[in-house]
């Protein structure tokens, strides 16, 4: 990849359901997010309330103090907890259960994803797509120019637990799926996208993970032709941002639940089943 290519940040608006389960069904070994609201960027929970509060460069200390009192008072509410070691094991453990965490909830599935994009989406959604090989070998690039020896140790949960203990490490974005799949995080097909620099935003990691000089996402490239996206996609596309127009997400909805993909099948329990009568408004 050139160092210094600005075409890592595309964005398609599709022009049908069809154009877009053609596109999304074409994005072999990428992962997915959906998110309600096109307008919004990739941002962690962690990051989100640091904004909110006005504390971005305290998120190390207020991630330590979150971590250690989810571990005090955990036992109190659920009876297998992770190894007190196993930070990444604790931190998924968190975001099950709607803790801040720094980390970014993706799916293997992009029928996942589209499902979370427009469930409840009152306006144009989306959908991030990255290319998850690309990612991995872009990072251990910089990596191994930052001085690590052992191709092998990059990308393992050991050594995603390192980087969480420390907090604070030069930005990157790694994927990564937890040992134990809760039953959640089984059925959505989930992974993580995890920041290394805790005091920086996750699209500043994510911008430093393919391009080592560049400190912010390149202004997205809109891409209007279907083939130009895919010739794009093709070689250097790293971040793929799919707008679903409003227009469009009764029918995917509808098509969705036909393959079982609902608030009710993704969600165990009694949440997901009351989550999923909010189709009944489909008419």
């Amino acid at each position: 990849m050139n160092k210094h290519n600005n075409n890592i940040f595309c964005e398609y608006t599709v022009k049908s359901w069809e154009d877009c389960r053609t596109l999304l069904t074409h994005l072999k070994n990428w992962v997915f997010r959906g998110q309600s609201d096109s307008k919004w960027r990739l941002q962690t929970t962690l990051e989100r309330g640091a904004i909110n509060n006005s504390v971005f460069r305290d998120i190390p200390k207020i991630e330590k103090s979150i971590i250690e009192k989810f571990k005090r008072k955990a036992f109190n509410y659920i009876e297998k907890l992770p190894k007190k070691d196993n930070t990444l094991e604790w931190v998924s453990l968190m975001q099950h259960h709607g803790a801040p965490t720094r980390l970014l909830d993706f799916s293997y599935s992009c029928y996942v994803a589209l499902h979370f994009s427009i469930e409840q989406a009152l306006q144009e959604s989306s959908v991030f797509c990255i290319n998850k090989d690309l990612i991995h070998n872009e990072g251990l690039k910089i990596e191994k120019w930052r001085g690590l020896e052992d191709d092998r140790f990059f990308g393992t949960r050991e050594y995603c637990n390192c980087v969480l203990n420390e907090q604070i490490r030069s930005p990157l974005v790694m994927l990564i799926e937890p040992y134990n799949l809760h039953e959640r995080l089984s059925k959505q097909q989930g992974l993580f996208a995890i920041p290394f620099e805790g005091r920086q935003s996750f699209e500043y990691n994510l911008s430093l993970t393919v391009n080592r000089f560049q400190k912010e996402l390149p202004t997205i490239k809109k891409i209007e032709k279907y083939n130009d996206l895919l010739d794009l996609l093709n070689q250097e596309c790293v971040l793929l941002k799919v707008k679903i127009p409003k227009k469009f997400h009764n029918e995917i909805r509808k098509d969705l639940k036909l393959m079982n993909i609902t608030s009710e099948t993704l969600f165990p329990g009694i949440d997901g089943f009351a989550k999923s009568l909010y189709s009944e408004f489909d008419l």
